[in-house]
């Protein structure tokens, strides 16, 4: 069937341009953009019999008849007494509106469609490709002169503006495809089109109406002529594109888990209405509503924004298969969903390995540029930190370092009653960078991963086990390598000293950090390793340690380190620098921790931390891409500055807290020859050893040749 087209012509009445002016045999009717008000559009008609009504910020003017303009005269035989549906297209493609229209003449008995193109007319050629379909129902493809936008609102085609979209980039204003503003199109509709229609429904493109007991929506608003009867969506989803092209409205048979979030829209029997009577996008205003439940309908996410990724629009983690909707999608359309995973929950391996890290820190300036540098140069892409009561200006560098991709928000552990690190995590879930990761990890600033394939990049590591959602990368402790003195370097350039590989003892030394697929795998994050493994997702999950070695499924509810039968850093291990220096170590425990806030970092803690047995330079190859990363980030305005006031301030609290006599005997213990030699025999002493202190270790001990072989604990 042809495809007709009409527009509303520009209107201008003296200063004042029109959305747009219908002649109808009692009035004509003006519609007036939201902004003019009705001294000004008094002022421009010069008319006394003259009724004005607002319809959101629009404006309505009922002239008498008689009254000339270059008004469209009324058509209203295009619907006379037919069951149309109507829509607003705002960039749905001319396949989706074909099938909507089809769907609906078969499902409710739909016999014609009135479809309002939103695009601007130099781009306007949707009537003419819905053309080339021929589709079986009669159409009208009306447009407009003006844009009819919120004003300085975003696009609302682009994917930030889906309601569960995990990143919130905003695009540019435009007023031609912002949400719509300006309401009074639609009585514009009604009184040029759509006043003699037996009824009409409003959707979007994107919306189907579902089966319905009490008959179609049609039959439902013939026998409550006089009133409104109330449509109820909410959004559904496919699980993924076919080909990356555009998903059809049968391939949408997902809902987001414990989805709150309604749509309302409405059907009715134009001739029934009073005169009084205004139609609005939600409703119809003076009019009742039908006293029973709305109609259902359900709003296909993927042709509201055609050819996005799922991943763009929703956490596919959130997605379960609805089994209703997947029947009538099969059998309205007579199609093959495309099903969601039906042992698992697992979505396929992204394109993309966007990776995010969160951490929380506290006085940490002086090194964290070094830390940021080194992740940005094996390929971390974001930054997620949490911080609490600084006083080095540790929050102040972190907020210059926003175009790095570094965002920084306030911990809030006072609000919650969590420590300061699990607090973080509980309110990172919940931010976009973290919803829109590939990759996900928990890593602190005294950590550093070391990838031991292809150019030691995380997409390196990725690619040597490419089968694998989690890998659980396990700690290396390095020691001070006898540095005393805080020296404003690199980490890795100054601390070369570590554990031997093979390090059973301390606990501590065999810990791991975990790196793993953003796929809902998970119910919330960890220090060590994710939480809350999804049972669902169990039979096909593969977890790898550092030697890229499956990790047995039994041992995923509470591990945390490796162990005597799968310990190694054959593909990854993570340098972990927990004393650095002495004298940045007085600091570190002047902070206190942001985890086991209750447990002092005494000599105990450095005995068990500091381990200066052999050199591992590995890491350093590194160097050049670390410095480059380090010369971009000192290259942001603001940065240099902030870090030199956070070094700064780190010297005069290590010189205050030397002149404390507490701080002061620490600091002679931990730079003694007695603990320098114990950190080349760490390994050697038993858990309750490490776990107390050195005091217990007597002098004849303490004193022999680290490269002795013997093994010293009490009980």
């Amino acid at each position: 069937m042809a495809v007709q087209k009409r527009q509303f012509a520009p209107v201008k009445i003296g200063p004042l341009d029109l959305l747009g002016a219908v002649r109808t045999d009692d009035h004509v009717v003006l519609a007036v953009p939201a902004g003019t008000s009705p001294d000004a559009l008094h002022a421009a008609l010069q008319l006394e019999d003259v009724a004005i009504r607002a319809l959101g910020q629009s404006l309505l003017a009922y002239l008498p008849p008689r009254v000339e303009c270059d008004a469209h005269r009324a058509e209203l035989d295009h619907f006379r007494d037919k069951d149309v549906m109507v829509a607003f297209r705002n960039g749905e493609t001319p396949e989706a509106a074909v099938d909507w229209m089809a769907y609906h003449a078969k499902e409710h008995g739909a016999e014609a469609a009135l479809i309002f193109d939103r695009d601007p007319p130099e781009q306007a050629d949707f009537a003419d490709r819905l053309t080339a379909l021929d589709p079986a129902e009669q159409v009208l493809v009306v447009s407009a002169s003006h844009p009819l936008g919120l004003a300085e609102a975003p696009d609302a085609r682009h994917t930030a503006l889906a309601p569960a979209a995990p990143s919130r980039t905003m695009p540019p204003q435009d007023p031609w495809h912002a949400p719509l503003g300006q309401l009074a199109i639609y009585e514009l509709l009604r009184h040029r089109f759509l006043s003699a229609a037996r009824a009409v429904a409003f959707l979007d493109l994107a919306d189907l109406l579902m089966p319905d007991v009490d008959g179609s929506v049609f039959d439902r608003v013939h026998v409550a002529p006089g009133q409104c009867l109330m449509l109820q969506g909410t959004e559904v989803y496919p699980w993924r594109l076919r080909r990356n092209k555009p998903a059809p409205h049968s391939d949408h048979i997902a809902l987001r888990r414990g989805e709150q979030r309604w749509l309302s829209s409405w059907a009715a029997a134009p001739k029934a209405m009073p005169p009084e009577a205004l139609w609005r996008p939600v409703r119809v205003a003076g009019t009742p509503a039908v006293d029973a439940a709305p109609v259902q309908f359900r709003r296909c996410m993927g042709v509201v924004f055609p050819g996005a990724p799922v991943n763009a629009l929703v956490q596919k983690s959130d997605l379960v298969e609805d089994t209703t909707l997947l029947d009538q999608m099969a059998r309205a359309f007579d199609a093959s969903p495309l099903r969601l995973p039906q042992s698992i929950t697992l979505p396929p391996r992204p394109d993309t390995d966007r990776v995010t890290i969160v951490t929380a820190m506290k006085n940490e300036g002086p090194f964290v540029l070094d830390w940021l540098a080194h992740n940005r140069a094996i390929g971390v892409d974001h930054h997620l930190v949490y911080t609490n009561d600084c006083s080095d200006g540790t929050e102040r560098l972190l907020d210059l370092l926003s175009g790095a991709g570094v965002i920084r928000r306030d911990n809030p552990y006072r609000e919650t009653g969590k420590v300061p690190q699990y607090a973080a995590f509980r309110a990172a879930e919940q931010e976009s960078v973290v919803q829109s990761a590939d990759w996900l990890l928990t890593l602190d600033v005294d950590e550093y991963i070391n990838i031991h394939k292809g150019n030691g990049r995380i997409s390196d590591l990725l690619e040597a086990v490419p089968d694998a959602h989690v890998i659980s990368m396990p700690w290396r402790l390095f020691g001070n390598a006898d540095r005393h003195r805080f020296e404003d370097r690199p980490v890795t350039e100054l601390f070369p000293h570590a554990a031997p590989q093979y390090a059973p003892r301390p606990l501590q030394a065999w810990a791991f950090k975990t790196i793993y697929r953003n796929a809902g795998l998970f119910r919330r994050m960890g220090v060590h390793r994710p939480k809350g493994v999804d049972k669902a997702a169990q039979g096909q999950m593969r977890w790898v340690d550092g030697s890229g070695r499956g990790i047995p499924a039994n041992t995923w509810r509470a591990c945390w380190r490796v162990s005597k039968a799968n310990w190694g850093y054959d593909m990854v291990s993570i340098n972990h620098y927990a004393v650095r220096s002495a004298e940045s170590f007085l600091v570190k425990r002047d902070r206190g921790r942001v985890n086991h806030t209750t447990r002092d970092q005494g000599e105990a803690y450095w005995f068990r931390m500091n381990h200066n047995a052999e050199e591992d330079r590995s890491i350093r190859r590194l160097d050049a891409a670390r410095a480059a990363e380090m010369d971009r980030l000192l290259a942001l305005p603001g940065v240099a500055d902030a870090h030199r006031a956070a070094v700064d301030w780190h010297r005069d609290r290590i010189k205050t807290l030397l002149a404390d006599p507490d701080h002061a005997a620490l600091y002679a213990s931990i730079t003694s020859p007695r603990l320098e030699n114990l950190s080349r025999m760490t390994t050697r002493f038993g858990a309750r050893v490490h776990f107390l202190g050195p005091h217990l270790i007597p002098d004849e001990i303490a004193e022999r040749d680290p490269k002795e072989d013997f093994f010293f604990t009490v009980e």
